[in-house]
């Protein structure tokens, strides 16, 4: 076994717990239905608040009422923390398509969560975190895509 294979398998076992194989739960998938925490939903909503600035807003001001997402958690970059995983789904707002809707991860950080947060694909509910690590993130596949989608190290491509 190569030593960048042993890395990434210690890699995705800590990454999802474990202490030196990867654990049986991996690839692991996620359904990105779940409603988020109050703590959650402010922390969501502020970061993609920002992040689509008045487009947000002014959605929610014409429409009357919050854009609407979805959650789950995954440890992308295997620090131990739990990073949300966003589902937009709303497709009043415009982040829909014939290919799902818009995907975005928050990383956790010491400090709560990043600033801004990161592009993942249009999808339509399942995320699968893969085993595979480039560039310090794990890599990604969308419901039954044969894609597998890998971190450059600025963006998942």
């Amino acid at each position: 076994m190569s030593r960048t294979m042993f890395q990434a398998i210690l890699g995705a076992a800590l990454a999802f717990g474990g202490t030196g194989a990867a654990p049986r739960d991996v690839p692991r998938t996620y359904a990105l239905d779940g409603a988020p925490t109050p703590a959650e939903s402010a922390t969501v909503r502020a970061v993609l608040g920002r992040y689509f600035g008045r487009e947000w807003s002014d959605f929610e001001t014409s429409a009357g009422r919050q854009v609407t997402f979805t959650v789950g958690h995954a440890d992308l970059d295997g620090d131990g923390r739990a990073d949300l995983l966003i589902h937009l789904n709303d497709d009043k707002f415009g982040y829909c398509s014939s290919h799902g809707c818009q995907g975005l991860a928050i990383m956790a950080t010491k400090e709560g969560y990043a600033q801004k947060p990161l592009n993942l694909a249009f999808f339509y509910e399942t995320l699968t975190v893969l085993p595979a690590i480039q560039n310090g993130m794990h890599d990604l596949r969308y419901d039954d895509s044969l894609h597998v989608f890998h971190w450059n190290g600025t963006e998942y491509r």
